[in-house]
């Protein structure tokens, strides 16, 4: 405080009212005559009127003089993407304009939407409805297939952002991701890998990679949790197969097992592969992982 300006009466107890008159003094700090009874104190001491100062009139005017600059706030709060915004996008994604379904997407950024609500609100459903259009004969096997690799193209051109600022934890935990082996359905797979790589963790994923080779990468590598992806009842039989290959060969003997994907929410299939974590989107998974890794790091 040594920047702060006195006068020697605060010092000596001069009560003349000098440094009220020469200019020098700051505005509230002004003298009363002892004894009136006229100020703020009545008979205070001079020192508890400097300590009042400080506090009703420096402090504040600092505090005022460093405050940080106004945060742009959003002009409104979006509204959730429902059926008719997604039936909408579903349509530019297979239009013959090659750039409506970009157009369609940047629009509903300029709304105010962030990327981690337009993949679960916007893109994962748009999926399940081209999925949904092609089972219904409503759309052709041209038409879903255009669709679906402009919605694979948006993952991929948005990877670099949507993962640019990963949570920093230690120790990193790691994961080792893939569909079933044989699995076409790989528009989820690609999004969950993005999760968790935003969520700081070190991610393994293999696409195309048969059980063999995967239950050899469980083996060499260590992985907290291996995650694997399920879409449809055929595959159940070799997903069976890998879960006990990775179970036996992993180099962690803790590692935790954790199979995603619609089938992963019915009972008779859970008790069918083993795996002891299920989810059915991306936020699901990342709660499941999380939560092995913490039954896993606990003492026997």
């Amino acid at each position: 405080m040594s920047a702060i300006p006195t006068s020697a009466g605060h010092d000596t107890g001069d009560q003349s009212g000098a440094d009220a008159s020469d200019g020098e003094g700051w505005a509230g700090a002004r003298a009363w005559p002892p004894g009136s009874g006229s100020g703020p104190f009545g008979g205070c001491a001079p020192r508890q009127q400097l300590m009042h100062t400080l506090h009703a009139e420096i402090i504040p005017r600092l505090l005022r003089s460093h405050r940080p600059p106004p945060v742009d706030l959003p002009c409104h709060v979006p509204s959730a993407i429902g059926e008719d915004g997604v039936e909408a996008f579903v349509r530019e994604c297979i239009a013959g304009d090659p750039d409506a379904h970009e157009r369609a997407f940047a629009a509903f950024r300029s709304d105010g939407h962030a990327l981690p609500e337009l993949y679960l609100q916007l893109l994962t459903p748009a999926a399940r409805r081209l999925g949904a259009l092609w089972n219904t004969d409503d759309c052709s096997f041209p038409e879903v297939t255009l669709g679906m690799f402009r919605l694979q193209s948006l993952l991929h051109a948005l990877n670099d952002e949507f993962c640019a600022q990963p949570v920093h934890r230690e120790p990193q935990h790691r994961i080792l991701l893939a569909p079933v082996p044989g699995s076409h359905h790989t528009f989820g797979f690609y999004m969950l890998t993005q999760f968790f790589r935003r969520d700081g963790w070190s991610v393994c994923s293999a696409v195309e990679a048969e059980t063999a080779a995967l239950v050899s990468a469980a083996r060499a590598d260590w992985y907290d949790v291996v995650a694997l992806s399920v879409s449809c009842t055929t595959e159940l039989d070799a997903l069976a197969t890998l879960v006990h290959g990775v179970r036996c060969s992993s180099l962690n003997p803790r590692v935790g097992i954790m199979v995603g994907g619609p089938l992963g929410m019915d009972a008779e299939v859970r008790a069918r592969l083993g795996a002891e974590a299920y989810s059915g989107d991306a936020p699901d998974a990342l709660r499941a992982a999380h939560r092995l890794v913490r039954e896993r790091d606990r003492p026997n």
